[in-house]
């Protein structure tokens, strides 16, 4: 039988999906890229915001079989969880199944063999999910209805799937999770923890660890510095802000104030130097003032991050703002000043980079030729030469391409 996947959002999704191809080639499955050829296929949905469910259910629809034909579409994800009837209303005759019964299938599988997130075809990167859900409760999110309550897998586990990977040559092993920082709460057991047992594990790879909400480890965070001086550990992290106002923060029910995201930046980058950072913000929440969105633009400012992921507020069903909202136009307009600001301190950033000399390992194939290589603060850089993937590489920085680097090796 011939399977096409199809994953779309968050990293947690496509660890799903690059364990379902693990398990179907052991169970000699054929996976192919070209739908039309598909006996059967699987979205993997996401529906974190309103564009997203739209081109969800576009996909539905369009993945259905031709009259007479015999082809399976299997929808699994966020959607299917909690939004079954607009997948049904779309296809109906989809098949809804619920990721967790595809994870109970790895399970009994992994009696006999591990099944790992992993495809050495194009890259040297793997993923290992903590677990799932999360321990907030924010008043935009409707993947929390998906996902639920965190639920942290053992360290064990963990470790084992880790061992899997680095076994089969993984250079990169990213750790994801809808809130990696909220590690282990449910079961009397910390991320620092986790990331210090994952350090004494022999072999040559590095992790990234995924995104840490403010809320989650700032009672953590001495703890998690130390677990960050490994190695092994790449020099980055992923924290979500979301608005530079305290007010909107209280609406959104984030659990923090912008002071706690600040001295949890501040004491990264005091100890880590030029530390890779990522944050998020949504503009036009509903309330928004131009002087909370000022406030924002202040923070983004004061941070400096190297990555920014910049969200307009979508209406989502399920949410206690589902039915409010801010004038499109204003959101349009905060998102195109936010980008130009980001541009800004890019450019500022990136500049110093250039003509650097970095040890980076060679961890994909770029999507338009070239590898991509990273740096120990995760810097992606693009470079031509013909070397091996895994391989660590001095190279030279030559060009700012403003989210990713050029460079040569050396």
């Amino acid at each position: 039988m011939k399977i096409y996947i199809e994953s779309h959002g968050c990293t947690a999704n496509e660890e799903f999906a690059r364990k379902l191809e693990d398990y179907l080639r052991k169970k000699r499955f054929e996976i192919i890229k070209d739908p039309k050829k598909a006996d059967t296929v699987v979205l993997n949905t996401c529906t974190v915001i309103e564009t997203t469910e739209r081109a969800m259910l576009r996909k539905i629809r369009s993945f259905g079989g031709e009259e007479g034909e015999e082809k399976k579409l299997i929808v699994t994800g966020c959607m299917a969880r909690i939004q079954s009837e607009e997948i049904k209303e779309a296809n109906r005759d989809a098949i809804i199944l619920d990721q967790r019964y595809f994870y109970d299938l790895f399970r009994k599988e992994e009696k006999n063999e591990r099944i790992v997130a992993y495809n050495g075809k194009n890259g040297k990167i793997g993923t290992v999910s903590i677990g799932e859900g999360c321990i907030g409760d924010c008043s935009y999110c409707i993947s929390k209805k998906a996902r639920g309550d965190i639920k942290s897998r053992s360290p064990e586990e963990i470790i084992e799937e880790f061992k899997e990977l680095i076994k089969r040559g993984v250079r990169e092993i990213r750790l994801t999770g809808q809130d990696v920082g909220a590690y282990g709460i449910d079961i009397s057991y910390d991320l620092p923890h986790l990331l210090e047992r994952i350090s004494r594990l022999d072999g040559d790879f590095y992790v990234r660890v995924g995104m840490m909400n403010p809320h989650s480890i700032k009672d953590i965070l001495d703890d998690l510095i130390l677990a960050f001086e490994s190695d092994k550990i790449f020099k980055f992290i992923h924290i979500p802000v979301q608005s530079g106002s305290d007010k909107i923060l209280r609406k959104m029910n984030r659990r923090y104030e912008v002071k706690d995201f600040l001295k949890i930046v501040d004491a990264f980058k005091s100890r880590f130097g030029d530390i890779g950072f990522s944050t998020d913000f949504i503009v036009g929440f509903p309330e928004e003032s131009k002087e909370d969105f000022e406030r924002s633009l202040e923070l983004l400012n004061a941070c400096e991050p190297n990555k920014v992921n910049i969200t307009r507020y979508s209406q989502r069903p399920f949410t206690p703002y589902a039915d409010v909202c801010i004038y499109g136009g204003i959101k349009k307009e905060r998102s195109r000043i936010m980008t130009e600001e980001v541009k800004r301190i890019y450019k500022k950033i990136n500049k110093r980079w250039v003509g650097r000399r970095v040890e980076g390992v060679i961890t994909e194939k770029g999507t338009k030729g070239g590898l991509i290589a990273r740096d120990i603060f995760y810097h992606q850089i693009i470079i031509v030469d013909k070397i091996p993937l895994g391989s660590m590489v001095n190279i030279k920085i030559e060009e700012d391409r403003t989210t990713y680097f050029m460079g040569r090796v050396i």
